[in-house]
């Protein structure tokens, strides 16, 4: 039997549409690769497997394998030696869009080999964006790998030691033009590196729900901005300079994150803005200091227009300090406990820092310079004027 015009045209349509389908759904796909020391069954299926030796090198076969709409790079469960790669700042190199690189969370290990000095995931190149890191542990492995340094004038030249950096171009260049961007780090595990444990530079950056361990420098720090850093539990069980902060960064995020700090460690910055940024909100965080840690400053908060909203800081067997380094910033709502709130506001613009409703318990207030107004009458004040300088 003839088949009419229209169910001829219709056949071939849906002929196309399916061969174009097919097209697309293959031009967007996952790799997958296999440690050493995973089952036998899930290296015979792998797209590539390690040997348990130099795996950054496999790693990076895949991600070079991906199709250019990009894709994922799926690792199994197991263990993963990182390496330097020569004239590279990594470990694991990142230098393409459309990128997720993804394991099977804590089952997933990555630690970077003794004496290699060098970042263990590095995202670099002008404009490379929407890349994903999930589902990872990531041991940088700072005990044998301490002897980084770099050239303290040269920017990013120290800070080539991290778990996870996301920066445009090599210290010393060729310059890149255009900054990373929507850079996401979700349900990683990252501890012990020599500088950072995870260091974003660019636009759209997001720390989502990891858990982090202590690092030489700063557990997690976004520059340029915006930015969000949530929902993470860092443990400091050793020395660590700062928890979570930011550097040269507006419109952050810094919220529902637990911090703590654990008996005989010390971190000197709970949370911190650098000074002249703005537009950060800071609320629904958590930071503990256990009986016999210390944590000099809970928050440094040096930039302008802040807001200190539903935070919870428990010093109970020592102190900390609240900084407000900038005007036109609002803390209300928390609850601090053996916390001094110190008012320093070193802009000299005058902008007034709103002190509101507090819970306080053997806290008090030390105003050293700025246009404060406070709506607690209870609170104490100590005077301590800061000296012109």
């Amino acid at each position: 039997m003839k088949l009419p015009l229209v169910t001829w045209t219709s056949f071939f349509t849906l002929v196309i549409f399916f061969e174009l389908s097919s097209h697309c759904v293959a031009d967007v796909r996952s790799i997958t690769v296999a440690a050493k020391d995973a089952p036998q069954e899930t290296r015979d299926s792998a797209d590539f497997c390690c040997t348990g030796i130099d795996d950054q090198l496999t790693i990076r076969q895949a991600i070079l394998a991906l199709p250019s709409s990009g894709g994922t790079v799926q690792l199994s469960a197991g263990n993963f030696e990182i390496r330097k790669v020569p004239q590279t700042l990594g470990g694991i190199v990142i230098d393409r869009s459309f990128v997720t690189l993804a394991g099977h969370g804590a089952a997933t290990r990555l630690r970077l080999a003794a004496g290699q000095n060098t970042n263990v995931i590095r995202i670099i190149g002008s404009g490379v964006g929407h890349v994903t890191i999930r589902d990872l542990a990531i041991d940088a492995n700072r005990t044998e790998n301490d002897q980084g340094t770099g050239d303290p004038n040269v920017s990013h030249d120290r800070f080539e030691f991290c778990g996870i950096k996301a920066f445009r171009q090599a210290p010393v260049g060729p310059a890149a033009d255009e900054d990373c961007h929507d850079i996401t780090i979700r349900n990683c595990h990252v501890k012990e590196a020599h500088r950072l444990g995870i260091m974003l530079e660019g636009s759209n950056m997001c720390v989502l729900d990891n858990v982090l361990g202590d690092a030489g420098s700063d557990v997690v720090e976004i520059l340029t901005g915006p930015g969000i850093i949530r929902g993470n539990m860092i443990d400091i069980v050793g020395k660590t300079h700062v928890a979570i902060g930011t550097d040269r960064a507006n419109d952050i995020i810094m919220a529902e994150n637990v911090v703590r700090v654990r008996t005989g460690a010390n971190l000197d910055i709970g949370f911190r803005s650098w000074a002249g940024s703005l537009r950060h909100s800071i609320s629904g965080n958590v930071l503990t200091v256990d009986n016999r840690g210390a944590c000099g400053l809970a928050m440094d908060l040096r930039g302008m227009q802040a807001t200190v909203t539903g935070n919870v800081i428990s010093a109970e067997h020592g102190s900390s300090r609240v900084k407000i380094g900038g005007g036109q910033t609002t803390v209300t709502g928390n609850v601090f406990e053996n916390v001094t709130i110190e008012i320093d506001d070193t802009t000299e613009l005058n902008l007034p820092v709103l002190l509101g409703i507090n819970s306080l318990r053997n806290s008090q207030l030390d105003l050293k310079r700025g246009a404060l107004e406070v709506l607690d009458s209870k609170l104490e004040v100590i005077e301590s004027r800061a000296s012109p300088e």
